[in-house]
């Protein structure tokens, strides 16, 4: 409609102008690079009206025709757009509902027409980590990268197959591909301490902690991360330490007493110390570690290495006095009791096992272990029937057969103590519980009511 309108306006105009010229004949001479062109006034101006009105027209022309084009293509583009979401719906159904090989054809679809789609990478990868396709997932993960070599979330996830398959150096260089681009990245720093704590390389995890301490400095984790960091300058100390060399010794007792210098609540470091001291050769300094710190703690893992010391020794009788004189200062804890029982069991003292037992049974409800210890002390009396009846009741709690220690974190349990849980990653979090300390009936059917006996009755001769 507009350009009907418009050359009906342009042929108006015209003959307005071929009006004008027949009634006002001006002659003239029109100079043109270098040519005369004689004409009229009229004719020139009608000739530069309707030259201009073409250039109107075909610029007009022209830019209707440019958004016809570019409304061509967005509609084609819309299309498409429309097409590959629609292709990605079916592709997450059918991925979520476990048909992964349908999903993998839908996205690679998908990849064909838009090769920069770096989600639909990471969705094949995990598609190929679910068939148990390591290399497969690697090799996508590849590919996206040659479209986003920066892409943080690539890198992790592909240093993740890389552990999974056992492939840790180049886990670790993925790691430290991912920090060179993102210094600040804690994920990556945490994973790259974790293989460098596996591989037992010391330095450069405590490396790496003391950067991850830095980022969390002044926040609610910083207190985590510096026990984290003790830890692991720990465990260097205590692998220096088994390495026996009198070099690696002195070094490991140097670190050892830094740690108690900087943390004296961190029980470990002093159950090192006193290892060391006695790989030395120094086992009176080794002593007095544990046992001063045995007096501080009240942990049984304490009294269990000075056990070992003695026992070594052959020298039972001033074991037997430490622990008398625990017992003196803690006459309620049961748990000196229960170890006592134990030890007198291992030097064949079992009257005074059976009484330490009894005692455990007047604070302590009934658990499975101490009747794994009636048992062995049955077994060392030769009533077998009876040792018998005990193991049952050990089964029958469904419990452990030994006193376990439990993390205090996540609750794991082990037969032994240990400095560090495997399976929340916390040092010095190892203990036993004392648990429900309610009276209970004598586990001894002899006696009618409980027998107590006085300290002094500890003091026996010894028997060898």
């Amino acid at each position: 409609m507009w350009t009907k309108l418009l050359l009906i306006i342009l042929l108006i105009l015209i003959s307005l102008f071929c009006w004008i010229s027949l009634i006002n004949p001006v002659d003239l001479e029109f100079h043109f690079f270098g040519r005369v062109i004689p004409t009229n006034l009229s004719t020139l101006m009608i000739s530069s009206f309707v030259l201009g009105a073409m250039l109107v027209f075909i610029s007009t022309l022209a830019r209707d025709l440019k958004r016809s084009v570019e409304q061509y293509r967005q509609s084609r583009k819309r299309r498409k757009e429309e097409a590959l979401r629609e292709e990605l719906n079916r592709g997450m159904e059918d991925f979520l509902r476990g048909d992964f090989q349908k999903a993998k054809t839908h996205f690679m679809e998908i990849l064909k027409s838009d090769p920069l789609q770096i989600d639909l990478y990471l969705r094949l990868s995990e598609i190929a980590l679910k068939e148990k396709k390591d290399e497969e997932a690697l090799q996508w993960l590849e590919r996206a990268r040659l479209y986003d070599p920066r892409n943080i979330n690539l890198l992790l996830m592909e240093s993740e197959i890389y552990q999974r398959m056992g492939r840790r150096e180049e886990a670790i260089q993925a790691l430290k591909r991912v920090i060179r681009l993102d210094e600040t990245n804690l994920n990556a720093l945490k994973s790259l301490r974790g293989l460098y704590q596996e591989n037992q390389q010391w330095e450069e995890a405590i490396q790496i902690q003391k950067t991850i301490l830095k980022l969390t400095k002044g926040k609610a984790s910083e207190e985590e991360e510096r026990l984290y960091l003790l830890g692991l300058r720990y465990e260097r100390s205590r692998n220096l330490s088994e390495q026996r060399d009198e070099k690696s010794l002195e070094e490991a007792l140097k670190l050892a007493k830094e740690l108690i210098r900087e943390d004296k609540t961190f029980q470990p470091g002093f159950l090192l110390l006193g290892d060391i001291y006695r790989r030395l050769g120094k086992t009176n300094s080794a002593r007095k570690v544990w046992r001063k710190s045995f007096k501080r703690f009240k942990s049984i893992p304490f009294m269990l290495r000075l056990e070992d010391l003695y026992l070594n020794e052959e020298d039972p009788s001033a074991l037997l006095q430490l622990y008398q004189k625990a017992i003196a200062e803690e006459p309620e804890n049961w748990l000196l009791y229960f170890f006592y029982a134990k030890l007198c069991l291992r030097l064949e003292m079992l009257e005074e096992a059976q009484e330490a037992i009894q005692e455990v049974s007047f604070r302590k409800k009934d658990f499975p272990a101490l009747h794994r210890l009636l048992a062995e002390l049955y077994l060392h009396k030769k009533d077998f029937s009876r040792a018998a009846q005990e193991f049952e009741k050990t089964f029958e709690l469904s419990g452990t057969a030994y006193l376990p220690f439990k993390c205090r974190v996540c609750q794991r349990e082990s037969k032994e103590w240990e400095a560090f849980c495997p399976q929340c990653h916390h040092w010095n979090t190892y203990t036993i519980e004392k648990g429900e300390e309610k009276p209970s009936l004598p586990i001894f059917p002899s006696h009618s009511e409980p027998v107590r006996f006085p300290m002094d009755s500890f003091k026996i001769p010894l028997r060898r």
